[in-house]
């Protein structure tokens, strides 16, 4: 993928998790809101996050939830990550299993949930920005390995 391309795939993933973490901020505090709800948009943040660092580093990865799996191309390819991401995965269960199964989720730790979610989107932030396109060589100045 092109520089541009995944650079452009990344800046979208991270939009939509900020809104993602923007609609969890803001019911938080809201114990009408249910944990499913919050935990499940907070996981959502999470996925698009990873993801888009991984974009941004020309990683491929397939369609998945998964956190774990996401969290290992993190790992495998040698991308410098946050000691909270390897928390991250304790959201998964959100995505699927405590919004469809039917099964009683424990109590989420709501501001544990957004912490971690913000960290996340700070490591993303700095990934998409040192990870722009390489320059272009018109524009290296003549003392950056271009003949005068």
């Amino acid at each position: 993928m092109p520089p541009h391309d995944r650079l452009d795939l990344a800046r979208v993933l991270l939009a939509r998790a900020v809104d993602d973490e923007t609609l969890v901020q803001k019911v938080c505090p809201d114990t009408d809101v249910a944990d499913a709800i919050i935990g499940f948009h907070a996981q959502q943040a999470a996925e698009k996050l990873i993801k888009a660092v991984l974009a941004a580093r020309g990683v491929t990865f397939v369609k998945s939830h998964a956190l774990s799996y996401l969290i290992g191309l993190v790992e495998e390819n040698d991308i410098e990550a946050p000691d909270e991401l390897s928390e991250a995965d304790v959201l998964s269960p959100w995505a699927v299993e405590f919004r469809y199964e039917g099964e009683e989720p424990p109590a989420l730790d709501r501001s544990a949930a957004l912490a971690l979610v913000e960290q996340l989107r700070a490591w993303t932030e700095a990934e998409i920005e040192t990870a722009g396109p390489p320059p272009n060589p018109d524009q290296l100045e003549p003392d950056q390995d271009q003949p005068a």
